[in-house]
């Protein structure tokens, strides 16, 4: 399994196309990519943390781009209001799991 801190920020670029060309994903709302996105947020959320846990925004962004994906898609959906609010956040628990991942030993940490 690859690290939290790269799974995240994979969710991060998924999010930002979701938000900035909604209509994109009229075609693929079943993706691979989120499907496997999601799968690996909700498992690292079930495991316990090795610091501060990183996966409560990535969590809510799974289950509000399932609830878009579910409804009409409306590119004016409050669903795409909620994931753009929580992508700040999510920003800054990407980074916080870098941080972990870089004290717990450098898992997932690779330097330039």
């Amino acid at each position: 399994m690859r690290p939290l801190s790269q799974t995240l920020t994979d969710l991060i670029g998924f999010t930002e196309e979701l938000l900035t060309k909604p209509a994109r994903h009229h075609a693929f709302a079943a993706d691979i990519t989120f499907g496997v996105l999601a799968r690996e947020v909700r498992h690292a959320d079930k495991r316990p943390a090795e610091g501060i846990r990183c996966t409560a925004s990535g969590v809510a962004i799974v289950a509000c781009t399932e609830a878009f994906f579910a409804g009409e898609m409306d590119p004016g959906s409050r669903w795409l209001s909620a994931i753009g609010a929580l992508l700040p956040i999510l920003r800054g628990e990407a980074w916080q799991a870098l941080r972990n991942e870089k004290e717990a030993g450098g898992e997932g940490y690779r330097r330039s």
